[in-house]
């Protein structure tokens, strides 16, 4: 008997160093960019995108993001809890999720393989998940909170199956459409258990269902208040807004040809095959269900050009995992021929690491300090303006294709103008000296200038035009409003919340604080669903995450401001302690105290 105590002991102690370990290493991943390459504002194409939600959010309620709330009420908590800008928020969102995403994949299979696998499935998992911390936060909020409902549903205990629910939902409210297609792994996976083990089929699909439900009443509960702000985030919903779906079907399959290599499928895919009938439970059957349903997306996308197909492949969490399990079980296959095995287990991990941290390290901020200061100064003249004014930003470039730079425009000027004036923002894209009226160029054109004229006809007035010279160095309109950055020619009024850009130290510091704090508020949450301690701390932020979603969703559904000190303060406060309240409650009523936890190995 003391001797399996002490043999308990190591192993949770060896299993506590491997998890504290990964989590360091993913950290220093993720924060590459900021440190090493000085990166003042959040990384990705999307990531002015988020900027100027929270704003919004933070003034309109998340009404103003009805459709995807999720992301801008987690930055809301993270600004007001730890007294953060939105440009430390979100750059640690990106950080922070992208650390809780590889340790939700360590934690999910944590029960059935070996220490070292669950590890490198971590491993692997975390620095995959760079392809979405590239500025997709709401995507990598909804792979973390699903890899988290994963854990949750290998145990076997109702509980579990019940937080998974809410975990699901919570994740869902950042992307309701990738949590569809956790809802459809789900129930496929549920097919899966149905003849063997109906019990866990059951608790698939219940969870699942119950997922779903939660997610649609949360999607309702934001819906009173100011009404959504709909404008074209992407040059994709420029496209589909002006029904140039051939354009749009191209831009999707060029995409994902350009892509292919950096996601080094020719390793990862065989790999994970190799391992597909390793993992048993819950884990094995979602794993397997996900590794096909990503297959069929990716073919359905390529096939009818009606998604893009590489959005499947960077939210594929199952291959990069299984591709670990099977490193573990090709490892075993050589383990007689020592030297072979190392070097050829190796050999592939640094190659999907490799593959990773190229596209990783290429990544950059999609918004500039020179853009940011121009939209300041602007923002001088703007003060000025009645309120409801249209700003009518001029954006060209002699190029027939300005629809990316005109949509990141967009991004970039909402994120940087107050607040308040958001909503009052309009991209103009005039006509060049020749003459356009077809195409990409002449079908944005058209459809900017009906908006404009549409903003005119809600306001009442005019609009006031202000051209940006970092994004139009064509026009110089009689009248307009021109705003050279490099020129300060008068003092600006002092500005409420500014968009400043941050230093790497203050970016390091936000993401370390925000991992932190969802790990603090998500770790009694863990422990309600998850027996294991080590498990419980590996998915104790992702789940954070996703329960602070929907308390905070809760707490803007009855009136309370999330854009205020109070607001996030509550958020937080409500979501950790009633987590660990839940975990006492539940302790004394059954009076076991946490469930043991069977460490199972692969079937080998």
């Amino acid at each position: 008997m003391r001797a399996r105590r002490g043999t308990s002991r190591g192993a949770n102690r060896t299993d506590a160093f491997l998890i504290s370990g990964l989590a360091l290493v993913l950290l220093a991943w993720f924060l590459w960019p900021f440190v090493a390459r000085g990166a003042a504002f959040p990384i990705g194409p999307d990531a002015p995108v988020y900027l100027w939600w929270s704003r919004l959010a933070g003034v309109d309620g998340l009404s103003a993001i009805a459709y995807r709330p999720g992301a801008p009420a987690l930055s809301l908590v993270l600004e007001g809890t730890l007294g953060l800008s939105v440009v430390q928020a979100t750059a640690a969102l990106e950080v922070a999720l992208g650390v809780a995403v590889g340790l939700a994949a360590a934690g999910f299979v944590r029960r059935r393989t070996s220490a070292g696998g669950w590890a490198l499935a971590g491993l692997l998992a975390g620095t995959f998940a760079g392809h979405l911390a590239a500025g997709y936060v709401a995507n990598l909020i909804t792979a973390a909170g699903f890899l988290a409902a994963g854990a949750l549903l290998d145990d076997p205990r109702r509980r579990a199956a019940v937080l998974a629910a809410f975990v699901l939902a919570g994740g869902g409210l950042a992307h309701p459409q990738f949590l569809l297609l956790g809802l459809a792994i789900l129930l496929v996976a549920a097919a899966i258990a149905w003849r063997n083990d109906r019990r866990e089929a059951f608790r698939l699909a219940a969870a699942a269902l119950g997922g779903g439900a939660v997610l649609g009443i949360g999607l309702l509960a934001v819906r009173p208040g100011a009404p959504p702000l709909e404008v074209d985030t992407s040059k994709d919903a420029f496209l589909r807004r002006a029904g140039l779906t051939s354009e749009l079907q191209s831009a999707y399959l060029d995409r994902f040809v350009h892509r292919w290599t950096r996601y080094v499928q020719w390793v990862s895919v065989p790999l994970a095959a190799l391992a597909f009938t390793s993992p048993n439970g819950n884990a094995g059957r979602i794993l397997r269900s996900w590794f096909v349903l990503t297959f069929v997306g990716v073919s359905f996308a390529l096939v009818t050009g009606w998604l893009p197909a590489d959005r499947f492949v960077t939210f594929g969490f199952a291959i990069p995992i299984l591709a670990a399990l099977g490193l573990v079980r090709l490892w075993h296959r050589l383990e007689r021929r020592r030297a072979l095995a190392v070097v050829v287990t190796a050999t592939l991990t640094l190659a999907m690491l490799a593959g990773s941290a190229i596209a990783w390290n290429r990544q950059e901020p999609f918004i500039s300090d020179g853009e940011v200061r121009a939209v300041t100064f602007a923002n001088d003249d703007v003060a000025r303006l009645p309120p409801g004014t249209p700003l009518a930003f001029w954006v060209n470039e002699p190029d027939d294709t300005v629809s990316f730079l005109a949509t990141r425009a967009g991004n970039v000027i909402r994120a940087g103008v107050p607040p308040d004036r958001i909503r009052d923002v309009v991209v103009v894209v005039p006509p060049l000296d020749r003459e356009t009226t077809s195409g990409e160029r002449g079908a944005l054109e058209r459809l900017t200038a009906r908006d404009l004229g549409a903003a005119e006809e809600r306001a009442g007035r005019s609009a006031e035009v202000i051209v940006l010279t970092p994004f139009d160095e064509v026009d110089r309109p009689t009248g307009a409003l021109v705003v050279e950055p490099s020129e300060r020619t008068k003092d600006l009024f002092p500005l409420i919340d500014p968009l400043e850009p941050f230093t790497a130290a203050g970016i390091a510091w936000a993401s370390i604080a925000g991992l932190l704090l969802l790990t603090v508020v998500g770790f009694g949450w863990a422990q309600v669903g998850l027996g294991d301690a080590i498990t419980a701390v590996a998915a104790a932020p992702a789940i954070g995450a996703a329960v602070l979603i929907l308390v905070a969703t809760a707490l803007d559904a009855v009136g309370m401001h999330l854009g205020t000190t109070a607001g996030a303060l509550a958020a937080s406060a409500l979501t950790g302690s009633g987590g660990y309240l839940a975990r006492f409650v539940l302790e004394r009523r059954t009076g076991t105290g946490s469930a043991p936890q069977v460490q199972e190995q692969p079937a080998e």
